[in-house]
């Protein structure tokens, strides 16, 4: 009995550390695509905001037949939706092509591209289950 409290206790210490490093993860993503990895298609920072949100993810996971999911469910499905308005950032971004070139358009057409059909995806996964 108190090995699966202590089990159970492990999968809840882990998913909160690997959501909250994802939610950084997916943030600094911003700041790579603006700063190191600078111009219109931010390769780096897709990768990494990717990376941040399969952590996400994978926290949701571990505690997803727990009375934790629904926190870890609610903040992958924040993160998803906020993400998936880059792609509104990205198409007005190329709209205004002409002016700025260094605006990373590839990394915010691409992540709310990847956000917008992950947001519908855990939507009807977390329905199923």
């Amino acid at each position: 009995m108190a090995t699966k409290v202590l089990v159970t206790f492990l999968r809840g210490a882990a998913s909160f550390v690997l959501v909250l490093a994802g939610g950084a993860l997916t943030l600094f993503s911003i700041a790579v695509a603006y700063g190191w990895d600078r111009g219109p298609l931010s390769l780096l920072g897709t990768i990494i905001a990717i990376l941040g949100i399969t952590l996400m993810f994978g926290g949701y996971r571990l505690v997803r037949d727990t009375d934790g999911a629904l926190l870890a469910a609610v903040c992958l499905k924040l993160a998803l939706g906020l993400g998936t308005t880059f792609l509104m950032v990205g198409l007005l971004a190329l709209l205004r092509r002409g002016e700025d070139l260094s605006t990373p358009t590839g990394y915010f057409i691409a992540i709310g591209c990847l956000c917008g059909l992950g947001f519908v995806k855990f939507r009807a996964y977390t329905r199923e289950h």
